[in-house]
């Protein structure tokens, strides 16, 4: 018997089938998926669900240095104990010890990393599979990516202490 999640991937590529279009919204299959009993609500622990919504908060619980860099005031790292994983929050500002601001950021990283990875096993498999389009390039140095996302969120600032 397959898993939830294998059921529920099934049901999304019997439903791509059925659409037959080259992208489709997640919203569409959902009511497809719930008319034809292709997916069920589940029941599910209240703990879960307050983890969940907690857990979300506190990573979206954001603060701004006197430099000006905006950062996550909250970070976490996932521990396992007796086989069990935990995810511990600290706050950086007033909580956490070196280790733990040194593990959260290796964590951080490897997370990052092996997005990196999928993204360009993805793209050297669109480029195998379609040798007649353009190549697909994926740039690896984010350094732009980051000063520029960094100035606009200056610039932000600055609009809303005019405003």
């Amino acid at each position: 018997m397959a898993n939830y999640n294998e059921q529920l991937l099934n049901a999304w590529e019997e439903w791509e089938l059925t659409t037959g279009e080259d992208a489709n919204d997640p919203n569409d299959f959902i009511d497809w998926a719930v008319e034809n009993g292709k997916l069920r609500p589940r029941p599910e622990d209240i703990r879960k669900i307050y983890r969940r919504d907690v857990s979300k908060v506190l990573r979206q619980a954001m603060r701004i240095d006197e430099n000006g860099t905006m950062y996550r005031a909250k970070q976490c790292v996932t521990k396992i104990e007796n086989g069990h994983q935990m995810n511990l929050w600290f706050d950086v500002d007033f909580g956490g010890t070196p280790r733990l601001r040194q593990k959260a950021v290796k964590q951080r990283r490897d997370a990052i990393s092996n997005d990196i990875y999928k993204a360009m096993s993805d793209v050297e498999h669109m480029n195998h599979a379609y040798p007649h389009d353009d190549r697909i390039q994926f740039e690896l140095d984010f350094t732009e990516d980051y000063e520029e996302r960094k100035a606009l969120e200056a610039l932000e600032r600055e609009k809303q202490k005019a405003a």
